[in-house]
């Protein structure tokens, strides 16, 4: 499980919401608010089809009930994972598969 799944967890999120989550699934993370999942189907759209996001799908944000400075937030923490995700690729900085190890004294 990532740290973000980990974290979700601790938080009391179901396994199944999770994976959903995990998954880029939104809408089927039952245990998520609507608001919530309006927000990550939003966030993936803008990760998958940026050149696709438009007005309707920033409406759909402010309906659920976001405000312009939470959906401008999301969508900058967005590109920003982007940005450095394709960086690390880029310039072949990997993961260790065991996560994030603490630094030896």
């Amino acid at each position: 499980m990532s740290s973000h799944g980990g974290f979700l967890r601790s938080q009391g999120q179901e396994l199944s919401d999770v994976d959903a989550v995990g998954m880029a699934e939104p809408e089927k993370a039952k245990g998520l608010a609507p608001k919530e999942r309006e927000l990550l189907k939003f966030v993936k759209r803008l990760t998958l089809e940026p050149a696709k996001v438009s007005d309707p799908d920033v409406e759909a944000l402010r309906k659920a009930g976001w405000n312009d400075d939470q959906i401008f937030e999301a969508a900058f923490d967005t590109a920003l994972f982007a940005f450095f995700n394709r960086m690390a690729d880029a310039f072949g900085l990997g993961y260790d598969p065991r996560g994030w190890v603490p630094p030896t004294k």
